[in-house]
C-alpha cells in the first residue's frame, strides 16, 4: 500500500481512539516509518549484500520494525529536526515509553496492510526470511492511492472542521472495506476458474484484473483475468531457462551468478524467475527476470511501469569465472 494510505489508516484510528496530539503523532509516524526504509537501502546499492536492505525488507519486520521505528522517533522528537519540519506540517512529539508503544502500534498496522498486499512482509526477519502474504490488494493500490490524496486534500482545506472530518474518515474507512470485498470476490472467482491447475493468484492494478502464475513444467504461463468478464483477456508463455549454445557451460557461468547477493535478493523478490543465457565475446550475459512482472510490464499502465521495471530483470556478466552485476 502507498505511504499516504498507511498515514491516514494510522490518522483515522488515532482519531476515533481520542488519542491526543503527541500521540497521535507518534501513531502515524510508526504508520509510515517502515516506508521511510529509503534512508537505509541506498547502503544496498553502494555494497551489495544479502541483508534486506531494500523496500519492504528489514523494515517491514517485527523485530528491526521496531528499532527503526524508534530511530525515527528519536530523531523527529529532537527539537532542531522537529522545528524544521514543523515548517510543512504541524505536530508535536516526545521520546517517551508511551509514545515508543504507540509508535511500534503504527508499525505493527502498517505491517498487516502490507501483509494483505502482493509481495507481503517478512515478518520474522532475520530467523526466516520468507515473505507473507494474504495477495489480496496489488501492491500500489491505485484507487486507494486515489481516495488518500482526496482525503489528505479535505483535511488540509478543512482542518478545522472536525466535525466534518470524523464523516469523512468515515466515508474512507468504509470505501477501504468496499474496495477489500471487491478484491476478495475477485480471488475467489480467479481462484474457481483455475481451480486444480498449479496456479498462483496475485491481484493486478487494475481493481477487476487478477495476474495468475502457472508453475508448468519446463515454462512459466502467466494470464490476466478479467473479474467482470469472468474471463482470461491475456496469456504469455515463459520458458524457465533459454540457452543461445552450450547448456554445460551456460551452467558453470549461472552458477558463478548465483552467488551474487543481488541476484539472491532478485530472487528473494520475485514471484518466479525465469533465465535467459548467451554468449557472447567469450563471456557470458545471464539474464534474470520476473515472468509475472514481464506480462504486467506488457500490459499495465504506462504510469506504473517504471515501479515495475525495478522488480523486473537484473542482468550478469560472467567473465573467465568472475560474475558482476551490470546496470
Amino acid at each position: 500500500m502507498d505511504l499516504f494510505s498507511h498515514a491516514l489508516l494510522a490518522y483515522i484510528l488515532g482519531s476515533f481512539l481520542c488519542l491526543d496530539k503527541k500521540l497521535l503523532a507518534a501513531l502515524v509516524l510508526g504508520g509510515i516509518a517502515p516506508d521511510l526504509d529509503f534512508l537505509i537501502a541506498w547502503i544496498n546499492n553502494v555494497y551489495p549484500t544479502t541483508f534486506l536492505l531494500v523496500h519492504r525488507g528489514i523494515t517491514h519486520t517485527l523485530f528491526f520494525g521496531f528499532f527503526f521505528a524508534l530511530l525515527i522517533l528519536y530523531l523527529a522528537s529532537r527539537e532542531q529536526i522537529k522545528s524544521f519540519l514543523c515548517r510543512f506540517i504541524k505536530f508535536d512529539l516526545d521520546f517517551s515509553a508511551t509514545s515508543m508503544a504507540f509508535v511500534y502500534a503504527g508499525v505493527l498496522l502498517h505491517l498487516f496492510v502490507d501483509y494483505t498486499t502482493t509481495r507481503g512482509v517478512p515478518l520474522f526477519y532475520p530467523w526466516q526470511a520468507v515473505r507473507y502474504s494474504a495477495n489480496i490488494f496489488s501492491q500500489i493500490e491505485p484507487i486507494m492511492l486515489i481516495a488518500s490524496l482526496l482525503v489528505l486534500a479535505v483535511l488540509v482545506r478543512g482542518r478545522s472542521r472536525i466535525k466534518f472530518n470524523k464523516n469523512i474518515f468515515m466515508v474512507f474507512l468504509l470505501f477501504f472495506l468496499i474496495v477489500g470485498g471487491i478484491r476478495i470476490e475477485g480471488k475467489a472467482a480467479a481462484g474457481e476458474f483455475f481451480n486444480g491447475q498449479n496456479a498462483e493468484i496475485y491481484p493486478d492494478s487494475n481493481l477487476f484484473s487478477w495476474v495468475i502464475l502457472e508453475n508448468d513444467s519446463d515454462q512459466f504461463l502467466v494470464y490476466k483475468y478479467d473479474f467482470i468478464k469472468g474471463n482470461v483477456t491475456n496469456s504469455s508463455a515463459f520458458a524457465k531457462i533459454t540457452v543461445a549454445s552450450s547448456i554445460t557451460q551456460a551452467q558453470i557461468a549461472i552458477d558463478a551468478a548465483e552467488k551474487l547477493p543481488l541476484v539472491l535478493l532478485f530472487r528473494w523478490r520475485a514471484y518466479a524467475v525465469a533465465i535467459n543465457a548467451t554468449s557472447q565475446n567469450g563471456s557470458w550475459i545471464i539474464d534474470y527476470y520476473d515472468p509475472l512482472v514481464k506480462a504486467q510490464m506488457t500490459n499495465s499502465w504506462r504510469f506504473f511501469r517504471p515501479a515495475l521495471k525495478g522488480y523486473g530483470s537484473v542482468r550478469v556478466r560472467v567473465e573467465n569465472g568472475v560474475a558482476r552485476v551490470e546496470d
